[in-house]
This record gives C-alpha cells, structure tokens and sequence, in this order.
C-alpha cells in the first residue's frame, strides 16, 4: 500500500481547464483592434488590465482546487502486536528455616530466600506481558504486592524482603488461599489473560494458619488454578546461622530439614501443576525455566490502516489564491461583456 492516494482522481480532469484558459489569454491578445482617431475620449479600454503573476495565480488557484477535490490522503498501515499474558500469583515462604544455607552462591554458601530471590527477579523480568503479584507467608499470609504489570516496582518488593518479617511459622495452606483470593478479586470480563497459575515456594511442611494444603488444593482445584510447587533447599541436616539477642551472627550449626515432598507433589498433581524439589541453584533454575516454557504467553497481530485526509491544506492554499487572482476575474469577465457589447 502506497503511502499516499487520492480519493477522487477522477478531479484531476479539471486541471485541463489551465491550457484552456491560457489559449484563449493568448487568443484574446491577438484580437484585431480598430484604431479610431480621438476613440479615447468617448469609449473606454478594451484591453484587459492583467498581470503576469495574476494569471500564474489563477493558474495555480485551479491546479490547487482540483487536488482538494481529488480528495489526497496519507494511509499508514499499523501493525499492532496485541498480547495476551498470564495472570500469576508467587507465594513466599518467609519461616526462619528459609535461613538454613544449603545453596552455594558466587562467594560461598547463601541461605534459601537469597537463592530464590534473583531466579524470582529473572522469572518476572522475562515476562513483561504478565500481570505478577506476590503473597508471603510464615505463620501467617499477606499480599505483599496483588497482580500489576509494574515488574520494575514488582522487582523493588521482591528486593525488600527479609526473613523475620513476620511471625515464625509455615502457614502453606493459608499463602496458598491468599494467592488464589488475589487472582479472583483481580479478574474481570475485560482482562486478556489466557490463563492463571500460582508459584508456591517452601522449604517445610504446614505447621500453621487456618486452611490445610489439602483444603487450600481443593480450592485452587475447583477454580482450575494449576499450582507450581518449589521444594527450596534439601532434606536432612543443614547448616543454620546462630544469632546472638542484638541479632550478630555468631556462629553456625547443623539443624534438621523437612520437606513435605507428598504433600507438595500432591497439590501440583491434583491442580495440574507441577512440583520440582531444587536443592541447589542450578536445579532452581531449571525449575523455572520449566514453568516459563509450561505456561508461556500468547501474542496475535492486527493490522490497521490509519487514513489521514490532506484536503485541507490545498483547498486552503487554492482560495487565497483565488484572492490573489481576484483582479484577473475582474478583467476576463469585462473584456468579454465589452467584447458582446461590440
């Protein structure tokens, strides 16, 4: 499609009236003239008092006019990318056994939620088109971020979290519950999303809260919510910071470690999820690269055609050049009524 048409070609025809009007300017110069002594003083001039530029005005007033009313246009053909993301809610485990440093980062071992929080910063980040929010949970559950587009902020709350924040405890049952309470209040018969998922992150087994995981499941199952279940860390033994009453560290110390694998695996098989234990960072990962190729966002394409009308501008230029040529008018109009008068 060519960025530029006219609407009405068939207007150009009256560009024909140009070479008219110059012959017969040219033909009403070469008109025989009758000379008659003293004929000044009783008849007036017959010559037509026009100028050069007067005629090249009318000229250009009548190529102006036909444009105008052939209608030019400017067509801009858009293609829209039109996306169609996921709405997801990650849900947080915050219990001080999230402390427990079994993962190895660059300069040595790190606990579990500072391996899990730049995966998680990674996930939203390679997602732009989903809307993300974020529940934590210890011994009890809050939003700490409900479904938004914002990844930059998103990123910011992920950044701020701290172990210690809330009461110690595992409450899986109720940050399940709040995440899929944040996933309906947030829909609406407006929204885009092709689907909702939750991403459960834990290191234990339910100790706390007021739904159990089966209970919580049962929900997310009769809603159609699929859960992805993250064991983080590994089962056994552990390496676990010791703190002293101001909050120094001052030592380390091995402490037992339990997973509620069964349970977990049974909320993602039941939901259509999935669960993945991720003992070390690589495998955590992985983990996620799983889920992002599970649940990937859709895109379709539209195309628009934008039509911008360009009369105006020389229909505006062809009147003022029609004010221009006013005198010529003028003087062709009675050159021809003298010429009948004749």
């Amino acid at each position: 499609m060519t960025p530029f048409q006219l609407a009405a070609p068939g207007f150009l025809f009256l560009l024909a009236l140009i070479p008219a009007l110059l012959a017969w300017r040219r033909w009403r110069g070469r008109a025989p003239v009758w000379l008659t002594p003293y004929a000044a003083a009783w008849t007036p001039r017959s010559q037509i008092p026009t100028a050069p530029w007067r005629m090249v005005a009318v000229c250009l007033a009548i190529a102006l006019l036909a444009l105008a009313l052939a209608r030019p246009q400017r067509t801009d053909q858009r293609q829209e990318v039109v996306s169609r993301g996921y709405d997801l809610m990650l849900a947080i485990d915050l219990s001080t056994s999230m402390l427990a440093e079994d993962y190895v980062g660059p300069e040595g071992p790190i606990n579990r939620l500072e391996a899990i929080r730049p995966v998680l910063q990674t996930f939203v980040t390679e997602r732009p088109n989903d809307r993300i929010g974020v529940v934590v949970f210890a011994a009890r559950a809050y939003t700490l971020a409900p479904l938004t587009t914002d990844h930059a902020w998103l990123e910011d709350q992920l950044a701020a979290i701290q172990i210690g924040l809330l009461d110690d405890g595992t409450a899986i049952g109720d940050g399940l519950a709040i995440a899929l309470a944040g996933l309906e209040n947030a829909r609406d018969a407006d929204d885009e999303a092709v689907g909702k998922f939750i991403i459960l992150l834990t290191d234990g087994a339910n100790t706390s809260g007021s739904l159990t995981p089966p209970q919580a499941t049962a929900i997310a199952r009769h809603r159609g919510t699929p859960v992805y279940a993250i064991g983080a860390g590994r089962n056994g033994m552990v390496p676990f910071p010791i703190f002293d009453n101001q909050g120094r560290r001052v030592g380390t110390r091995q402490f037992p470690s339990a997973l509620d694998i069964e349970a977990l695996q049974q909320m993602a098989q039941e939901t259509g999820g999935r669960f993945v234990q991720a003992g070390d960072v690589q495998a955590l990962n992985e983990a996620f690269a799983a889920i992002d190729a599970a649940q990937k966002t859709a895109f379709s394409t539209r195309t628009r055609v934008v039509t911008t009308e360009l009369f105006p501008w020389p229909l505006a230029a062809g009147l003022a050049s029609l004010l221009v040529a006013a005198p010529v008018w003028g003087g062709l109009s009675g050159g021809l009524r003298r010429r009948r008068l004749a």
